[in-house]
């Protein structure tokens, strides 16, 4: 689990293209892997990618750097609907895969 929490806050410290990418992608596996709300992924990875963007942020302020390249509304609604979608989607096939093993 901290490993894929992980990779959604790296996403955070990345360009906003691929934050929404890797975060999607740590929110899959977290739902996929463990049983939960999905929802309950979803925070957590969103709290993880935050984490990043802010110390991504604050580092650029700490070095002097005049362009705070922090992610715009339009990428962080993105990442936001991705990672809820991702976390669902995880989530459904975790039960798609149970059913089937129940079937068998």
């Amino acid at each position: 689990m901290a490993g894929t929490l992980g990779i959604a806050f790296g996403a955070g410290l990345l360009n906003p293209v691929f934050g929404v990418f890797f975060t999607a992608l740590a929110t899959f596996v977290l739902a996929l892997a463990f049983r939960r709300a999905p929802w309950h992924w979803a925070v957590l990875s969103l709290t993880a990618w935050a984490t990043g963007t802010a110390v991504g942020a604050l580092l650029t302020l700490v070095e002097g750097g005049r362009d705070v390249s922090s992610s715009s509304q339009a990428y962080t609604g993105v990442t936001v609907l991705a990672t809820y979608v991702s976390a669902f989607a995880g989530a459904w096939v975790r039960w798609v895969a149970s059913r089937l093993v129940r079937q068998q």
